[in-house]
């Protein structure tokens, strides 16, 4: 098997990289250089020039999004698994993303969902979701998953965007987008619905909570999604000094028609 434009992480003892395995070309770094051609097969490890060791092999889905070129900020990891649960998203889910972005959360989506139901992924910008399926094409392929998923995207404004079009298939509402009220300027909700919306301050939360209000949504809640890892190491554990803190809010609500 070929394993030439292979999405690939190169790891060494200090550092973490994102590569595409290109036969004909060198792999260069500050600790060293080694040619791609000598892997055989993933996972492996090779010599640099310098006799570093570099380790090979897939990324996972954290490793990846973390890693990878990208153009609008992506929602990190750890908000990612609190939307999922907060939005009761699962393979029979029906989805509406409104901020396609990077592609970093449509992505994640598609691994849950997969064919048994599916995603409409909004963005005013094509340019984004051009990367973003670029994005999912490249991780899906790298890790032999077949490409056979529900994606829609649709190119509009929040403003413009006609959900009655989408309304009886939709059961839930994924936002990243920083005015995500904009929906309901021309949008009403008339059945049931689950809702979550990622937004970086407080005063966003703070006006979209009353939307939501006014919407009669109901179990609203918004919360803070803090990490912070830990090192073991044989007698000595303690917190890192590494604290992945705030990086946005979640608000969630639902809408329910008795």
């Amino acid at each position: 098997m070929s394993l030439d434009n292979k999405l690939v992480v190169v790891k060494t003892s200090k550092s973490k990289y994102l590569a595409v395995i290109d036969v004909e070309k060198e792999f260069i770094t500050n600790e060293g250089k080694f040619s791609f051609s000598v892997i055989t097969n993933i996972p492996s490890k090779v010599q640099s020039s310098t006799g570093v060791e570099f380790k090979i092999y897939h990324p996972t889905y954290k490793e990846f999004v973390l890693l990878m070129k990208r153009g609008p900020q992506i929602i990190y990891p750890k908000d990612i698994g609190q939307i999922i649960l907060e939005a009761d998203i699962h393979k029979y889910s029906n989805v509406l993303e409104i901020g396609t972005g990077s592609g970093a959360l449509t992505l994640y989506l598609l691994n849950i969902i997969g064919t048994g139901g599916s995603l409409i992924s909004l963005d005013v910008s094509k340019k984004n979701q051009r990367r973003a399926k670029k994005t999912i094409d490249r991780y899906m392929s790298t890790n032999d998953f077949k490409n056979n998923y529900n994606l829609d995207f649709i190119t509009s404004s929040l403003v413009d965007f006609n959900y009655k079009e989408y309304a009886e298939v939709i059961d839930t509402v994924v936002t990243d987008v920083p005015e995500p009220w904009e929906f309901f300027v021309n949008n009403t909700i008339t059945k049931d619905l689950k809702w979550v919306s990622y937004l970086p301050s407080i005063s966003q939360i703070t006006k979209f909570n009353e939307v939501l209000i006014d919407n009669k949504f109901e179990n609203i809640e918004v919360k803070e999604v803090i990490l912070r890892d830990w090192v073991v190491d044989k007698k000595i554990v303690r917190p890192s000094n590494k604290l992945v803190s705030h990086t946005g809010f979640i608000i969630s609500g639902r809408y329910i028609k008795y």
